[in-house]
């Protein structure tokens, strides 16, 4: 996803046993371990309880159904709205949003209207700075501060002395201190201060204005004059030019530092010598690279220098020229900022595991979705990403011991569900054509492939069965369940037609951010996946619904959509319209939306909504690659939880978890946990 001005975080960086030798125990005469057993936590990011019961009733999961058979499979209740950074936070934290603070992906400052990350405050007014020989050298350097507000469970595990390593968390960005191990997962920014922003060096021009990558049209010359053209040229692009732009200005195309990419042809052999940054590296046709170092100097002689890492796929070399660089990630050697807690620890995995991704997505959905990627394509960038998590697996099941507690996070089957799903409905077999489907053939090669993910879960549950040390307690869960997606909700039309929303000039399209909208007239607006804000006084800047009326308005306008039926074939389409101040508790409620929109299966609101548009229709087909959903209400879309212990009773949800990781070492909740604790026997 790709969300308007994520910047703040850069924009503030500050760029800168032994044994015993002859010790013979006899073991009649050992000692019983002390302390309870440890727990292997996998977070495996939208696995679905009907598609993997399918999956263990088939045999294409055995691991997870010796798992299941010895312990305990349920559904577990996911986070309204079953949003992933949403989710993780509430496993996070133990509280529902209106605690923890994060609502969906996309927030809004009801000061501008415009939308805001949700996994960074607002950016602040820019401190004082020194003008000099054309540089903006600021005089101080706030730093970057996660939005989440809450104890993660690992801080007091921590505090009694557990032993702590977390792997690509979501929503652990930027970094909070902790004494625990904790490396940041989605949210975290790539180096240009986006969530993922690739470059594609083409010599055919694109036919597309809406892609999300840097598009450089190239042109292979005869720079050597030997008759053969065999060289082209591009940039890549890293951070902004902070030093060069001023202060709190958004960066434009022209405003970030760049490295010159070169390359070389070979004009008999399908190959091509890409040279950055001091580096060559020699790729065939269809052949990815490693990871390739790239310095980015922010000020003379290396004293503000930016470390980045990048890798290269050689797509195509003839007769077009098409070479794809992934988004530069921030490099774990030198990281420009804080990716793990402590700091030093993101070092620590480089020195043992190399280079690794670091951008909370790895996976380029963007690619795909832009067509520069195909399903191949994807397949073999995916790949390089479960390569990167088989290593880390490997790695925490190394450095686990008896009494620690480690969680990984796989992203697999979430993203692959999202992309996928048009190929093959893995939930409802036989289900209709998606109307996403652009490649018969494609999608009759790739059909399996969901089911395929599922299967790779099933191999490393096997390993991780396999090494943990007798005893421990092993949990797999999911923040959420998938259902499919063939048609979009343009929510602001909805808002439109119904009068609660209304442009200028009597226009039906339009956006938010680009002041479209009169608010002299308009009640209520639409932001982020799930999100509907009244357009009350005192509170938005040009608010005119009063506070006294407000609940009657959010009563109507969610007995409206409770009331929306699809036009193609008379199906609902909202399941729920969930009004906050009813779902929530805590001390950040009336941050949020003042409604949840929970869509039933099929349904979701579209790109163009979530950023503050208005588009024409109301209803109409998903033709996006992005083809499977959990935007939903939490009741269509669940979770699961499987682990290696019988559990009492039902219906838990991801607030009950940190409660019960905390009883399982004799530590009480935290003041503002609202779950309780699972009984494990």
């Amino acid at each position: 996803m790709s969300v308007p001005s994520p910047l703040a975080g850069l924009q503030r960086m500050g760029l800168l046993l032994a044994l015993a030798a002859g010790l013979v125990v006899p073991v009649d005469t050992a000692a019983e371990p002390e302390g309870p057993p440890g727990v292997f936590i996998l977070g495996v990011d939208g696995v679905d309880p009907v598609i993997l019961q399918r999956l263990m009733d088939e045999g294409k999961t055995p691991n997870l159904k010796k798992l299941a058979a010895e312990g305990t499979f349920q559904e577990l209740g996911t986070s309204n709205p079953p949003q992933s950074p949403v989710a993780w936070t509430s496993f996070i934290t133990g509280m529902n949003p209106g605690g923890h603070g994060i609502f969906d992906f996309v927030h809004r400052d009801p000061a501008t209207y415009m939308p805001i990350s949700s996994s960074t405050p607002p950016p602040e007014e820019p401190g004082p700075v020194l003008h000099f020989f054309g540089y903006h050298l600021p005089l101080t350097s706030p730093q970057p501060q996660n939005n989440r507000t809450g104890t993660p469970f690992w801080d007091p595990l921590v505090a009694a002395g557990v032993d702590v390593e977390v792997y690509r968390v979501p929503g652990n960005f930027p970094s909070p201190v902790s004494e625990a191990k904790v490396l940041s997962g989605m949210g975290t920014v790539d180096l240009r201060g986006g969530y993922g922003t690739y470059t594609l060096y083409t010599s055919r021009p694109t036919e597309r204005a809406d892609v999300k990558g840097d598009i450089q049209l190239v042109t292979v010359q005869d720079h050597d004059l030997d008759g053969i053209p065999d060289t082209a040229s591009g940039v890549l692009r890293g951070p902004p030019d902070l030093f060069r732009m001023e202060p709190g200005a958004i960066p434009q195309l022209s405003d970030y530092l760049t490295e010159r990419v070169t390359f070389h042809v070979d004009p008999e052999h399908e190959a091509v010598v890409i040279q950055v940054d001091g580096n060559d590296v020699l790729l065939a046709e269809g052949e990815w690279s490693d990871w390739v170092p790239v310095r980015y100097d922010a000020l003379p002689w290396g004293l503000a220098a930016v470390d980045g890492v990048v890798r290269f796929y050689a797509r195509q070399l003839r007769p077009d020229f098409q070479v794809y660089a992934s988004p530069v990630n921030i490099s774990p050697a030198n990281p420009a900022m804080p990716v793990t807690s402590p700091e030093g620890w993101a070092k620590e995995l480089y020195d043992l595991l190399g280079y690794y991704y670091t951008q909370g997505m790895p996976e380029d959905t963007n690619a795909l979705k832009d067509r520069v990627f195909d399903d191949d394509d994807y397949a073999k960038q995916v790949a390089l990403v479960q390569d990167d998590t088989d290593a880390m697996l490997d790695l925490a099941l190394r450095r686990f011991e008896r009494g620690d507690l480690t969680f990984i996070y796989f992203s697999d089957i979430d993203l692959q569900c999202h992309m996928l799903w048009r190929h093959g409905d893995p939930k409802y077999i036989g289900a209709p054509p998606h109307p996403a489907i652009d490649d018969p053939e494609m999608s009759h090669r790739h059909a399996l492939d969901i089911d395929g993910y599922h299967m790779d879960v099933d191999r490393r549950v096997g390993e991780v069965r396999e090494r943990l040390p007798e005893g421990t307690v092993l949990l797999v869960m999911s923040d959420h369940g998938f259902a499919p997606y063939t048609r979009k909700v343009h929510l602001n039309a909805w808002l439109r037609d119904h009068g609660y929303l209304t442009l200028k000039d009597g226009e039906k399209t339009g956006s938010i951010p680009a002041g479209d909208v009169d608010w002299s007239r308009t009640k209520a607006y639409g932001y982020g996946f799930n999100g509907i804000y009244l357009n009350l006084e005192g509170r938005e800047a040009e608010g005119i619904v009063a506070p006294e009326d407000a609940d009657a308005l959010m009563e109507e306008i969610a007995a409206g959509l409770e009331a929306l039926v699809d036009p193609k074939d008379g199906k609902r389409v909202v399941v729920e319209a969930y009004l906050t101040r009813e779902i929530y508790s805590g001390t950040r409620v009336a941050e949020g939306p003042d409604m949840v929109v929970g869509y039933d299966e099929h349904y979701g609101t579209s790109d163009a909504s979530t950023l503050g548009e208005i588009e024409e229709p109301i209803v109409e087909d998903n033709t996006s690659r992005w083809s499977g959903n959990h935007l939903m209400s939490p009741d269509v879309v669940p979770g699961v939880l499987l682990v290696n212990r019988e559990i009492e009773g039902d219906g838990y949800d991801l607030t009950d978890l940190p409660v019960t990781l905390l009883a399982h070492y004799g530590i009480a909740p935290v003041q503002g946990m609202v779950g309780e604790p699972i009984p494990l026997r």
